[in-house]
């Protein structure tokens, strides 16, 4: 992979200048591993973090090897790992003793595809949230498939005149020239979203997006703004996304042709936790179709026999799997954005999957940061999605990477708490966007420098 081959050309030129330098007796090195879904970004913190002497004034040199969330966990509780790195928990097994779960960089799970002759050529493959079930169940077979011809034509959505969340109602009324909006909150939605503001913004036909109104949340609020046609209004309490309402049936999609080309599904050889976290989000939107709960492992998270056939094959980590989709047309997996982009001129793309206000949408660093404003961050450190949230711009499959750092007082120890910090304050801000991942934030950010503190605290 182009980005893990230039970071280790990057290591390994920081390793010989070390060489050649003077190395403080303190100096230490540590070596983490774990998820592939975070490794792209771990090796340009570790690298950045290796050279720099604010942080690292000692030249501590740190590496990740990128294993999988399962080996990563194993190893980190082994001890061969002075940290790990994952995206799901451990399970019943329970991890190490003196342990601290650490939410570091979150991202969008693409659906990875190559598809030859699709027309347009050149054109987006757009797929419903069922219709992704279904083709990883194995019940969806060919890209010429009616759910999947359906998802890639224009369609019409029925007017949405009414949005509720947590006690807060959004409704909309054309009367002549205007359009009325109007929000009310229960005494309990104004308990809960006390000293919020409530939101409001309006896309237009065009696709461009002004501000309607900002306040502070109250009873009842209203508004009344020119009627534009196909215009469609987002509301928000805070970070929570009420959805869209508009007095107009929408047109949205694309018609495509689709070829008759066999579905190729690849899945994750070995534990994983982007499997865990992709197979999450397929039981919680779709639990009909997928009626298991969320493994690392893929053949044990399938509701159906996994096929013998050849349609399913599994290569290892959120590499492998992309480099399979790249040599076979007609495959499809699910994979960290960033390795699918890296195979874009082999023809390898992402899918526009669907939200829960009708818009199929790219998985982007900004529409995953629009997911987690609306997750719920436990006490452990381990985050909750919300699969029902409404916001027009929210893409459903992500994950967030967590390390995994002991908490006993030891000198590596020391040394993960100091690059985790580095980590979340000054690396990811930095650079996650143009790697594919999205800086935390919020909440979470607030919660991650929280489980910091308690590395290496005794």
């Amino acid at each position: 992979m182009k980005l893990r081959r230039k970071i280790a050309i990057s290591l390994a030129t920081i390793a010989a200048i070390t060489a050649t330098s003077a190395i403080p007796a303190s100096a230490l090195t540590l070596s983490g591993g774990g998820a592939s879904f975070m490794a792209n970004m771990m090796d340009i913190c570790a690298a950045q973090f290796n050279r720099t002497t604010n942080y690292n004034p000692d030249k501590h040199v740190v590496s990740y090897a990128s294993v999988g969330s399962g080996n990563g966990k194993r190893d980190f509780k082994s001890g061969l790992y002075k940290f790990g790195g994952s995206e799901s928990a451990y399970g019943s097994e329970g991890g190490p003793a003196n342990f601290v779960y650490v939410p570091l960089i979150a991202g969008p799970i693409s659906i990875g595809y190559r598809l030859d002759g699709v027309l347009p050529a050149g054109s987006t493959v757009q797929l419903k949230s069922e219709t992704v079930a279904k083709i990883f169940a194995g019940t969806i077979t060919a890209w010429n498939d009616p759910a999947i011809v359906a998802d890639n034509t224009v369609t019409t959505i029925k007017a949405v005149k009414k949005a509720t969340k947590h006690g807060v109602v959004a409704t909309i009324v054309k009367s002549g020239t205007k359009v009325n909006l109007k929000v009310t909150a229960t005494a309990a939605a104004l308990k809960r979203f006390k000293g919020k503001k409530i939101v409001i913004t309006r896309t237009d036909a065009a696709k461009k997006t002004t501000s309607v109104a900002s306040a502070a949340i109250t009873g009842t609020m209203t508004k009344s703004v020119a009627y534009s046609k196909g215009a469609s209004y987002a509301v928000k309490v805070g970070a929570i996304s009420l959805g869209s309402v508009t007095v107009d049936n929408t047109l949205i999609g694309q018609t495509l042709t689709m070829p008759n080309t066999p579905i190729r599904v690849v899945y994750r050889s070995s534990t994983s936790g982007t499997t865990n976290m992709f197979t999450n989000y397929l039981n919680k939107t779709n639990p009909t179709i997928w009626n298991k709960v969320a493994d690392d492992d893929f053949a044990k998270a399938i509701p159906t026999a996994l096929p013998t056939n050849g349609t399913f094959q599994s290569a290892s980590g959120n590499d492998g799997v992309a480099n399979l989709v790249k040599d076979t047309n007609g495959g499809i997996t699910y994979a960290e954005v960033s390795f699918i982009e890296e195979r874009a001129d082999k023809g390898v793309k992402s899918a526009a999957i669907s939200n829960n206000a009708g818009n199929f949408v790219l998985p982007t660093t900004a529409a995953t940061s629009a997911f987690y404003a609306e997750a719920t961050v436990e006490a452990n450190g381990l985050v909750t999605p919300d699969y029902t949230m409404k916001a027009a711009d929210g893409y459903l499959i992500n994950a967030i990477s967590f390390g995994l750092a002991g908490t006993s007082v030891t000198a590596e120890n020391a040394v993960t708490k100091t690059f985790f910090s580095y980590f979340l304050s000054q690396c990811a801000p930095k650079s996650a966007s143009g790697a594919g991942y999205a800086a935390l934030s919020g909440a979470i950010l607030t919660k991650a420098l929280a489980q910091v503190a308690k590395i290496n605290a005794g």
